[in-house]
């Protein structure tokens, strides 16, 4: 069985999501410890998570800014170009 199978059929539900006591389904295969930080592929560095969860650890991770929406006139929705 393939790496991405087999852990998402151990880990279903997100395990973030898990700890929270909320239920959603693991979509993405995590690197607990990434690659570039000296992380493996062994089973016990990966986790199923859902895409929300996948995309904050990575932005935790490696220092991505969440990018901000833009509104159809090219200003950030959020007001924050006042």
């Amino acid at each position: 069985m393939k790496i991405r199978a087999r852990i998402l059929r151990r880990d279903p539900v997100c395990v973030l999501c898990a700890e929270q006591d909320v239920v959603r389904e693991s979509v993405v295969v995590d690197h607990i410890t990434p690659l570039e930080h000296g992380g493996t592929d062994a089973d016990d560095n990966l986790r199923g998570l859902c895409a929300d969860h996948h995309d904050e650890v990575t932005r935790q991770q490696f220092g991505y800014r969440e990018r901000k929406a833009f509104g159809p006139n090219g200003l950030p929705i959020d007001g924050s170009w006042s």
